[in-house]
């Protein structure tokens, strides 16, 4: 049995005789490059995915971003219901306070005028 193979070279009209030595060099050749390019597939495959995460994690960030800004402005208007109250409670207790001033000067005033009366 001869292990030659005649292969036709498709450039040209001539025949080549390879040898069992060089089909397997051809063999290694080929698995190499389709190992190769088994690999190359599936690095395409996990750019792909890691890009897709990307899109779906900016997403994320994008939302987080747009709630965050949602939470500070009603943070802020909060804020600014607090410095309104915290202004009124202020005013209140001042008025309060003189309130309190007047009925006192008011009491005393009457206290010594029924004093004065009653002793006089």
């Amino acid at each position: 049995m001869n292990w030659t193979l005649l292969l036709k070279a498709q450039s040209s009209d001539t025949v080549r005789c390879y040898g069992v030595t060089n089909l397997r060099k051809i063999a290694i050749i080929l698995t190499k490059g389709q190992r190769c390019d088994t690999l190359l597939k599936l690095s395409e495959l996990q750019l792909q995915n890691r890009d897709t995460t990307i899109l779906l994690l900016n997403k994320s960030i994008n939302g987080l971003k747009t709630e965050s800004s949602i939470k500070e402005s009603i943070i802020s208007k909060k804020q600014t219901e607090i410095d309104i109250i915290n202004l009124q409670l202020k005013k209140t207790k001042r008025k309060l306070w003189w309130t309190k001033v007047g009925w006192l000067t008011t009491t005393v005033s009457l206290a010594a005028g029924m004093g004065y009366i009653i002793f006089h």
